[in-house]
């Protein structure tokens, strides 16, 4: 798994050619989502979106949409796939959903951190106490 900010459309020839199977975008559709997705599957290469607003966590109904996709995001990292995850910045959103999805894989809350510091340092020094509050509480829904 990579955490990245938002990949520019003629780099995605390149992130297929280094392995990238899957790219997990994390923008609104006014953000340009949609060509991102267009650009990733013409690569070659799986596109899943999840839409999350600025940098606010899921609220209400989303929060099950995101946790499902969660579910889903894990097994195909069972599987074996690699996965970037990206918002727009790569950090806010980023960071909370890969510590969500690092917590559901059954991580402690340190070293889900301590993972993203690994993946992307920029990511981990953005991510706030509520967006780390957001993804525990992802975790215990889930498990409910």
């Amino acid at each position: 798994m990579a955490l990245w900010h938002r990949p520019k459309l003629s780099s995605m020839f390149a992130l297929k050619e280094s392995g990238c199977e899957l790219v997990v975008t994390l923008m609104s559709e006014k953000e340009g989502a949609r060509a991102i997705g267009e650009a990733a599957e013409s690569s070659g290469m799986e596109w899943t979106w999840l839409p999350l607003e600025d940098s606010r966590p899921p609220e209400g109904r989303r929060i099950a949409a995101v946790i499902n996709a969660l579910v889903l995001l894990s097994e195909k990292l069972d599987a074996g796939r690699s996965v970037l995850v990206h918002c727009s910045a790569g950090m806010h959103r980023t960071g909370m959903i890969t510590f969500a999805l690092l917590r559901l894989r059954g991580h402690t809350e340190e070293e889900a951190l301590d993972l993203i510091h690994l993946m992307r340092p920029h990511t981990r020094h953005a991510l706030t106490a509520k967006r780390i509050a957001w993804g525990n509480t992802a975790v215990t829904v889930r498990h409910a």
